[in-house]
């Protein structure tokens, strides 16, 4: 266990107030946490899925926050009053103590436990506050994962297609960052010569590939880049989508080689180069099991966004079934390689 999450729904009949929050936090850290209230008449319209993946909680989180907010301007205010109560009353209990015993809870599977952890905090703000919650375990793999598959849920939609056809990218490398939501941090925060950690996700020159192997024997199969490698940021470029910003990257990856990618803006992503090095090794240990679980999930994962990781680049052009299975294959492939990279935190 990496994180613990915890989400909740509170509603007070004394307040008349209905809402939802959640703690996020590194095992035994201080937590990350939100809340947002709405008034009881409008509860029927705060409908998010507690034991929803973290991805997908956070996404409807954020979104619900962000209606409400703007359609009823006093949820705003509200909820800046609940959040300001819980704020004052971690930091007289003790935000250090808060995470060890919700890693405890959640560690034990113990939502009874959550739950008294949870009445405790509001317990001054309403008497008798009722409270739902759910919790789940975490790891480096589930979240990194969820970020690379939002990412691609997102990609047809915010028409990105073109951006990474374009004439300059076209044949290099895929790159994508090692994901770190704690320790790490934004691209923003990056300067070209830093050094970034990565994994490569496709190479179509086959040329490249093969250099690639030779200059990085001990973190390729014969086939993909399973152990993450280190390279220099050459470039960065703010790219806007239809609803969101990414980062468009290019990494040098020695002998002249350059790799791209594409990053949400928001998404942390490594930045210490001792600890990757330090779990480098322990990766490559284990690179023979990795490689069996890779092949285990290639046979049995389903696909869930085919046509959306390769762009459309002509309406005329005709796709037969070979060329579907291939697109299938190559999208398992992508997240197999992420879960990888994932992987990498959890030892």
């Amino acid at each position: 266990m990496d994180f613990y999450f915890v989400t909740y729904r509170l509603k007070s009949r004394i307040t008349a107030e209905f809402g939802i929050g959640f703690f996020f936090g590194k095992s035994n850290d201080v937590p990350e946490y939100d809340v947002f209230v709405v008034p009881t008449r409008l509860a029927n319209q705060l409908v998010i899925d507690l034991k929803a993946d973290y991805g997908s909680f956070m996404k409807a989180f954020t979104q619900q926050k962000n209606r409400f907010f703007s359609q009823y301007p006093e949820t705003d205010d509200m909820s800046r009053e609940i959040l300001n109560y819980l704020r004052g009353t971690i930091n007289r209990r003790g935000p250090q103590l808060l995470g060890a015993e919700l890693t405890a809870a959640v560690r034990d599977n113990d939502e009874e436990l959550v739950m008294y952890i949870v009445q405790e905090l509001f317990k001054e703000w309403a008497p008798k506050i009722e409270v739902d919650v759910a919790c789940k375990q975490l790891s480096y793999e589930d979240i990194s994962a969820e970020s690379y598959m939002q990412f691609w849920e997102d990609f047809e939609a915010e028409g990105l297609g073109e951006v990474m056809t374009r004439a300059d990218l076209a044949d290099l490398p895929e790159i994508f960052p090692l994901v770190d939501p704690v320790m790490g941090k934004p691209l923003s925060e990056f300067d070209l010569g830093d050094m970034v950690f990565f994994l490569i996700l496709s190479v179509k020159n086959k040329d490249k590939l093969e250099r690639l192997k030779q200059m990085y024997p001990k973190h390729f199969s014969e086939t993909r880049n399973v152990v993450p490698i280190s390279g220099t940021l050459v470039a960065k470029e703010l790219v806007k989508g239809k609803k969101g910003e990414y980062y468009l990257i290019k990494v040098d990856l020695g002998e002249g080689l350059v790799g791209k990618g594409l990053v949400p803006k928001s998404v942390k992503v490594m930045a210490d180069y001792s600890r990757f090095q330090e779990k480098v090794s322990s990766v490559a240990r284990g690179q023979q099991n990795w490689e069996q679980k890779l092949n285990e999930m290639l046979n049995s994962e389903k696909p869930k966004q085919i046509e959306r990781v390769e762009p459309k680049v002509s309406s005329t052009v005709k796709v037969g079934s070979g060329d579907f299975l291939i697109a299938f294959l190559i999208t398992l492939l992508i997240i197999g390689i992420l879960l990888i990279a994932s992987y990498f935190f959890m030892l």
